[in-house]
């Protein structure tokens, strides 16, 4: 057994927020001076997600078929771009598949799951491989795994507390997911921050891609929005700027917006350092934008749910006025109080790096 530790995350899912959260555990972990590596775990839903030509996500076929025609060359290119950042910033093993998975236990003195939502009752199908079902009890910690839902399901209660019942170091990213922990098992988890708050603007700046431009306000949703298009074009008629907008669908034509093709993670970091502006309804857009003290504003209801993970983020730092919603356009110009931003993210990195030092 070597003297390292495997993360279990998604870190190469076609997501910014997703593999950008995987290196900043890795090396936050790395900064410790405690050695690891993401475990290379080709998760079965992952790749009928991303990989295949036709691919199911859903109980409809015919729906599913129309939803990978319509997204066949976004998430081509944003394959290709996930590849590229992982492969030349993340610290990988061998790939495992659920099948050669169990040999890793004799690789490793212990394991991490998390960040992300590992814990989701539906994001990856429920996959055991994130709740380290294939290591030893004394293997099994977490960090900031989210569980993304105020309520588990009835049907899969009694499986998720089973499953972490003999967790060695149980943490979550969600107050709401200390709470579901608590109710289920009777277990107090630690509540941590997502990983790319771990590192501050100094590190992220190492591989932040830098080109300046004339101002923009820069636009970003993982979500369909409600009003946040609207705004972002208000906005950019208000301070005459343009939008770039990182949305490979074109869900709407204005002379004020610049469609961007998918980018690799730390153009997406630069995008976000340089804009005048920022407007996203995604948590990852909201964490960097709070790194770098950015004009931002953040929409959490979305047409198809409400994003906890930013509403309570935004809650503990202090920043709920930057949320926009059906009862409330903020005022993206009006000062926040960076320095205690800054202090409070300071204190949640002291709690993680003691946390994370039981596996050093």
């Amino acid at each position: 057994m070597q003297n390292k530790v495997g993360i279990l995350t998604f870190h190469k899912a076609i997501s910014y927020g997703a593999v950008l959260q995987s290196y900043a555990l890795q090396n936050f972990m790395f900064n410790l001076g405690i050695d690891n590596e993401i475990v290379d775990y080709k998760c079965d839903y992952m790749v009928n997600r991303y990989q295949k030509t036709f691919r199911r996500t859903s109980n409809n076929a015919v729906k599913d078929f129309l939803w990978s025609i319509k997204t066949a060359s976004g998430v081509k290119a944003g394959r290709k771009t996930t590849y590229e950042f992982a492969n030349k910033f993340l610290k990988m093993s061998r790939p495992y598949t659920k099948d050669t998975l169990a040999s890793a236990k004799s690789e490793y003195k212990a394991f991490v799951t998390g960040s992300d939502q590992v814990w989701s009752p539906t994001c990856v199908g429920f996959d055991p491989a994130y709740f380290l079902t294939f290591a030893d009890s004394n293997q099994k910690y977490s960090y900031a795994a989210s569980i993304a839902v105020k309520k588990y399901p009835d049907n899969l209660k009694d499986e998720f507390a089973k499953r972490i019942s003999d967790f060695q170091g149980c943490s979550v990213r969600e107050k709401s997911g200390a709470e579901i922990v608590r109710e289920l098992t009777g277990k107090e988890a630690s509540v941590n921050i997502d990983p790319t708050l771990l590192l501050d603007s100094s590190n992220w700046d190492k591989i932040a891609y830098d080109k300046k431009s004339e101002p923009y306000i820069f636009l970003f949703n993982v979500l369909k929005p409600k009003k946040l298009i609207d705004y972002a074009i208000k906005l950019a008629e208000e301070k005459d700027m343009k939008i770039l907008y990182l949305n490979n669908r074109h869900p709407v034509a204005h002379e004020r917006i610049e469609y961007l093709d998918p980018v690799t993670a730390d153009k997406f970091i630069g995008l976000i350092k340089n804009a005048a502006y920022v407007c996203t309804n995604s948590f990852h857009g909201n964490a960097f934008s709070v790194i770098y003290g950015k004009k931002f504003i953040v929409e959490t209801e979305t047409a198809a749910s409400v994003n906890i993970r930013s509403q309570e983020l935004l809650e503990y730092l202090g920043l709920s006025d930057r949320i926009l919603s059906s009862t409330h356009t903020p005022d993206i110009d009006k000062e926040y109080d960076i320095d205690n931003v800054r202090q409070k993210l300071e204190e949640e990195r002291k709690k993680s790096a003691e946390y994370l030092l039981a596996l050093k």
